[in-house]
């Protein structure tokens, strides 16, 4: 654990004590006491040593912190957690949604574009995902320096699985660093103890994640293993790669459209057979949201495993107010939750945007009626919702936007149905049931799709892809001309909205800036173009201060 604190002081971040012990039963991740598991330990218990601290890993990417503490200082705890984190810097500043309570200043802030660098869920954000690639480099670190304490074939196989599985959820916090902070400070396995993290190049740091990621996936080739339910693997690598090189021009000023189809390709071949039209997608898209959701996760009890990488936030067994309670919940008032999505509060914190909301595939003129089942759940003015954005105040919640609501607290069958006869469990206050999908099946059939049209693949192949997803959505089939970087790029809003990727897509449309606006951008009523700089956020200060790092351009 010096190990961990001595990086986090080198990059300026103050955090709580962080402990660095659990319990495990599967993912049913409850900290326990620190003192009982250290490195010290490793040679007595190397399993136990590896499956407790493995756990607590893997347990700062699904709550704030162990025993309820917030890891990340002087910010609030929920607002902290790995998800909620991204979603904020991801999809509070676009044309998705917004965050309407002033009481959260800092979220509040972002709903209209650029922010200081003393923009607290800046620095929430930040700090989580460096306090994760802390704690993934200190446990490579501990089993790298207690191999002697591996007695058996069994102990060694382990010990490269939890490895490759930390590398995994690193190049993951590294894949939004790069995205949101350009040029960032860079540490894995090597850096020393008491040693500064370097800030290194964009495409420096792009370079060296990739490769990471390339072996991971070559030893899972050569040593392949069953996938465990809540836990990274092969699947979790290739789809950081896919985006990754799908965002290849952005990052680094050359594209990788190849590369992104090579590894699109294999891992929906390694899918391919159950699901929707053998296509390894769920048999319904509100699967993915609803509260057995876990049975399509790698690893579930569902042969469709279209949610590659699931965070674990089924209640009671574990309490986030990241992940789908927030996704919930932030949409939705008490009224709605108590008669409707089987929750027992509602925040009405988020509305979408109104022409966010039109790129959706209506059937009337109004906004109220469509085929796509991917809105099942939405609140429309037939509701008594208001589609426009007047004011972004949530004193106007109900006359102020839409609700984008996916998911939805019961069980779901093959065919789309809900079971309404059966309740599952969530807290009287906050928590629900559902598992929330990091990475899903879909956004790699879509990515292939886009890299192909840019000339890395066959047309014809990138409109069946996107004709799998627009089948399932419950809509018509497109024909050849109806295929177009543009109209994919609706599509793909239309697939993945409110799932953490529309800010990095809008940027690599080249829209985040200029040539598309909507309510309130840049602070505007009608919209205004952001200045080209918010294409990165500022370090946060005391980052800059302590550890002598460059701050981004004009801020």
């Amino acid at each position: 654990m010096k190990t961990i604190n001595k990086i986090l002081a080198s990059i300026g971040i103050g955090v709580m004590a962080l402990g660095t012990g659990s319990c495990v039963n599967d993912l049913d991740l409850m900290p326990s006491d620190p003192s009982q598991i250290t490195p010290g330990n490793f040679p007595d218990d190397p399993m136990g040593y590896m499956d407790r601290v493995l756990a607590d890993v893997y347990l700062s990417f699904a709550v704030h912190g162990p025993n309820n503490n917030s890891q990340v200082h002087d910010f609030d705890g929920g607002m902290s957690t790995f998800q909620r984190a991204i979603f904020n810097l991801e999809e509070l500043p676009t044309d998705e949604t917004c965050w309407l309570s002033t009481d959260d200043a800092p979220m509040n802030a972002l709903s209209f574009g650029p922010v200081s660098a003393e923009n607290r869920a800046v620095f929430g954000a930040y700090s989580r995902l460096m306090i994760n690639v802390a704690l993934c480099n200190d446990f490579i670190q501990s089993v790298n320096n207690n191999l002697f304490g591996l007695k058996t074939e069994e102990h060694y196989a382990e010990a490269e699985e939890c490895v490759r599985e930390c590398k995994i959820l690193r190049s993951a916090c590294y894949f939004y660093l790069i995205n949101f902070f350009g040029n960032v400070p860079y540490a894995d396995e090597h850096l020393g103890m008491g040693k500064v993290a370097p800030q290194i190049d964009r495409a420096d740091a792009f370079d060296r994640v990739t490769r990471t990621l390339e072996e991971v996936v070559e030893q899972y080739n050569t040593t392949p293993g069953k996938a465990r339910y809540g836990f990274v693997g092969k699947d979790v690598a290739q789809g950081l790669l896919v985006k990754f090189y799908l965002n290849a021009e952005v990052f680094t000023g050359t594209p990788r459209w190849a590369d992104c189809v090579r590894v699109a390709n294999d891992l929906i071949a390694a899918h391919k057979g159950p699901g929707f039209k053998g296509s390894g997608l769920a048999h319904h898209y509100l699967q993915n949201f609803a509260a057995n959701n876990n049975q399509l996760a790698i690893g579930g009890t569902n042969p469709v495993n279209e949610i590659l990488w699931v965070i674990p936030e089924e209640y009671p067994s574990l309490k986030s107010y990241g992940g789908s309670t927030v996704m919930l919940l932030g949409w939705i008032n008490p009224d709605l939750a108590t008669n409707y999505f089987n929750a027992g509060n509602g925040w009405r914190c988020m509305v979408a945007m109104e022409q966010f909301t039109r790129k959706m595939a209506w059937s009337d003129a109004e906004c109220t009626t469509s085929n796509d089942e991917r809105l099942a759940n939405w609140r429309t003015s037939k509701n008594g919702f208001a589609i426009e954005n007047p004011t972004l105040n949530q004193s106007d919640y109900e006359t102020n936007g839409y609700l984008a609501v996916k998911l939805r607290n019961y069980n779901m069958d093959d065919n789309g149905n809900y079971d309404l006869s059966f309740r599952p469990p969530f807290n009287k206050d906050d928590y629900v049931s559902c598992d929330w999908p990091m990475l899903r099946l879909s956004e790699i059939y879509l990515s292939a799709a886009e890299a192909m049209l840019h000339g890395a693949g066959s047309p014809v192949d990138a409109l069946a892809y996107v004709n799998l997803i627009r089948e399932r959505a419950g809509l018509d089939a497109w024909q050849q001309s109806d295929l177009s970087l543009e109209t994919l790029q609706d599509e793909r809003c239309r697939e993945l909205y409110t799932e953490c990727t529309r800010r990095t897509d809008l940027i690599r449309y080249g829209k985040w800036c200029t040539g598309y606006t909507w309510n309130w951008k840049n602070g505007v009523a009608s919209g205004a173009d952001y200045p080209e700089y918010f294409k990165l956020y500022a370090f946060p200060p005391e980052v800059v201060s302590q550890a002598g790092y460059k701050q981004n351009p004009n801020y």
